[in-house]
């Protein structure tokens, strides 16, 4: 089973974990951290990715939750690897923000990045595809609720940040 990394109240790493299938039965105080990147090309246009049908099938952003020892830039760059087989270096990511949930945290990334579509490799098991999309076109998906309901307070905060 997978080991998530426990925080406390402050954010402090923990010297804990969790089994992932436990993490909605940690006690007050304790919590586990989710990521979330999103990334941005030069024409303003974010890499989407449609979830495969175990997935719900729902547009959503690259996320994961932080294993035990991780820190959540570390996962992030994890996630994009294995989600999309993108590189990226700690260095291209930037903090945006964390939300505080009241069981998880969310750490919310960006990157701003050129990618040909056609070198993405997806994991088929958690993604069916991606697309470049426009913040209208996001917006459109959130209003139609077909965007995942966790990304969009995060995707707002993204765009508070990066006026785009």
């Amino acid at each position: 089973m997978e080991q998530l990394q426990v925080f406390d109240e402050n954010k402090k790493l923990l010297n804990e974990s969790v089994d992932r299938d436990k993490k909605l039965q940690l006690p007050d105080g304790k919590y586990f951290m989710v990521i979330l990147v999103f990334i941005e090309n030069h024409q303003h246009q974010y890499l989407i990715q449609k979830t495969s049908a175990e997935r719900e099938s729902v547009y959503a952003t690259t996320g994961g939750h932080v294993t035990y020892g991780d820190t959540g830039k570390v996962t992030a760059q994890k996630e994009l690897k294995e989600e999309l087989g993108i590189d990226i270096s700690l260095e291209e990511l930037e903090y945006i923000d964390t939300l505080k949930y009241p069981k998880a945290y969310c750490e919310i990334y960006y990157v701003s990045k050129e990618m040909d579509l056609e070198k993405i490799q997806l994991q088929e098991e958690e993604v069916e595809k991606v697309e470049w999309m426009t913040e209208e076109e996001i917006e459109q998906l959130i209003q139609n609720k077909k965007f995942r309901k966790g990304n969009i307070e995060p995707f707002q905060k993204v765009k508070k940040a990066h006026n785009s």
